[in-house]
């Protein structure tokens, strides 16, 4: 009697597991992978049906025992680890097979009148995985057919909730069509004509029974195996592109999740130990609705359509509670007057009503509105984003700095560094502002309110999500320095300041100034606590002080090179819309 381990007990384990009981000794079985070291002694063959990730360090740790071993499909993920498992088996003189009951089938099927593969298979999961649950699977069958063809090209079709793809041969079109999603009956056929065949009324069984007593072609086995992986690499590569995503914040994060969504392989490269630790988690915390630029309509507009696209992604971020919001015009030194600012509101149609306020400073401001318009919470967008980057599986690789990329795209969303990998002739100057945000505890008068002093030289009050802290803006005395050119400049005593979230009882701080030129507008301002300050810097295009325009846009640098300037953050979808279409 053979004498036989089955590793691995799930819904394919449980299947070998019946159909070998009636023609061997099963010895063991091991429901997990970290039990069956000590077992394999007292057994001729192992069958494996783990988790496909796991196939690589069991078949070879059973191989170098000196067992045969039959594994459940795919032997392995790639070509060159299945070639190495099997030269290993011919080193220790033992035998390898690969599960390939689709060939014990009798399947009667014209492959050059019928060339449409299709299942449909209520399931779910990302897109990639199906070249390993199906297509791997089809291979075995379809590889006396196409072994002597050559691939031409591959041709994605489809990649949103189903895998459907064409593959030109210099002889023969085959269409592939996996649906994940279908809500009913499963379906697997090729062009109406069943692929299951009527031949043995046992196929599973009688396989096993031939291949535990070695009655089979192993060499054909092994031939099928890796032409079946290298058809898989070759689909891989031009199916599921490599992207490089560089620059964790909100732009990168939502550009990798999203690309990595729609089958792309994304991996996201961050130079800090965490994702949206500068910038992004940095700023004022406003989800723009257009209020702010009524010297930029370009920007206001881009910020409306930005903002539902950002609710239905990040909503959960949004800050709850009853946040007023306020946008007030200065009667002086204003760039824009009560009357332009009005014309404005309503050629955009944004909503408002004008409102007198009793915290601000009287005789200072020509027109107070309030406004909808809401407020995120940057730990839980940080959160969210983690989240949405783990569930589509994008390769998050942080405190790392890249130079020589590989992957087919590169996309720059590094705010601050955007000429970073980029040739010298394709570089462009920025303006880079060395930024600080106080963040104080403000008297209770201004709890829950949100206050912009519009439009020129002035500053702006806005909730720390649910800290009961506020944030300060102004637009003279939060920039520390100032430079146009390629990259950001500071002085180094900044380092110790730069992008470290709240520093309590900073080295360098305008806090004062930021008081002095708050009193004129906001009553009681001077018994405000500093709690602390965040430093970061902020890019903008140069020479824009005229409309303080800041826009996102999306520019193909190189061939392969894209290159994200993020303007306001509620773009942050549409950004990553716009480069999947790019791409």
């Amino acid at each position: 009697m053979i004498k036989v381990g089955l590793i691995g007990y799930g819904k394919w384990g449980k299947i070998l597991h019946k159909n070998i009981m009636s023609i061997c000794d099963v010895k063991f079985i091991c429901r997990s992978t970290d039990d069956y070291k000590s077992k394999l002694k007292d057994v001729d063959w192992v069958i494996v049906a783990t988790p496909n990730d796991t196939h690589y360090n069991i078949v070879s740790e059973c191989i170098r025992s000196g067992k045969n071993v039959f594994c459940e499909k795919p032997l392995t993920p790639t070509y060159e680890e299945s070639e190495a498992l099997y030269q290993m088996a011919e080193m220790y003189n033992v035998k390898l097979y690969v599960d390939d009951v689709q060939n014990w089938r009798d399947v009667k099927w014209n492959l050059m009148e019928n060339n449409l593969i299709e299942r449909k298979k209520k399931d779910s999961g990302v897109t990639k995985d199906l070249l390993y649950r199906l297509t791997y699977h089809d291979i075995y069958h379809l590889y006396p057919h196409i072994k002597h063809s050559e691939i031409e090209d591959v041709i994605l079709v489809d990649s949103n909730n189903k895998l459907q793809f064409k593959v030109k041969f210099n002889d023969i079109n085959i269409e592939f069509c996996y649906d994940i999603n279908y809500d009913g009956e499963r379906i697997h056929h090729i062009n109406g004509t069943s692929l299951m065949g009527d031949g043995s009324d046992n196929p599973l069984q009688d396989m096993l029974k031939k291949v535990l007593n070695e009655d089979v072609d192993f060499e054909y086995n092994k031939e099928i195996t890796l032409y079946t992986n290298g058809f898989i690499d070759i689909l891989n590569k031009e199916l599921f592109k490599k992207v490089a995503v560089v620059g964790g914040g909100i732009f990168g994060c939502t550009t990798a999740w999203k690309l990595a969504k729609e089958g792309y392989d994304v991996t996201l490269y961050e130079k800090n130990d965490d994702i949206m630790s500068q910038a992004s988690n940095i700023n004022q915390y406003r989800l723009h609705r257009g209020y702010h630029y009524p010297r930029s309509k370009d920007t206001a507009i881009q910020s409306q359509w930005g903002e539902s696209s950002f609710i239905k992604e990040y909503g959960k971020a949004i800050v709850n509670g009853n946040v007023e919001h306020y946008y007030c015009i200065a009667k002086e030194d204003s760039k824009v007057n009560a009357k332009q600012y009005w014309t404005f509101l309503n050629e955009l149609n944004l909503p408002y009503q004008q409102k007198e306020l009793d915290f601000i400073q009287e005789n200072v401001v020509s027109l107070s509105v309030k406004v909808k318009e809401y407020l995120f919470n940057p730990t839980k967008l940080k959160e969210i984003c983690w989240d949405k980057l783990n569930k589509h599986n994008v390769n998050v690789v942080l405190n790392s700095n890249v130079w020589n990329l590989e992957e087919d795209y590169i996309i720059n969303a590094t705010y601050a560094n955007l000429n970073h990998l980029l040739p010298e002739d394709k570089q462009k100057d920025y303006q880079f502002e060395l930024c600080e945000k106080p963040v104080v505890k403000l008297p209770k008068k201004y709890k829950n309110k949100s206050v912009v002093i519009m439009d020129g030289p002035f500053m702006c009050i806005d909730p720390l999500g649910d800290t009961g802290w506020h944030v300060m803006g102004n637009v003279v005395h939060a920039i520390h320095n100032t430079n146009t050119g390629k990259f950001p400049e500071c002085d180094k005593k900044f380092d110790e300041l730069l992008n470290k979230g709240i520093v309590e009882n900073p080295s360098i701080t305008n806090i004062d100034k930021f008081i002095d030129s708050a009193k004129k507008f906001f009553v009681d301002i001077d018994k405000v606590k500093h709690i602390g300050s965040m430093y970061t810097f902020r890019t903008v295009l140069p020479n824009r002080d005229n409309d303080d325009a800041r826009p996102t846009l999306v520019e193909k640098t190189t061939d392969n090179i894209f290159s994200l300037f993020s303007g306001k953050i509620g773009t942050c979808v549409n950004a990553a819309e716009e480069i999947m279409e790019q791409i």
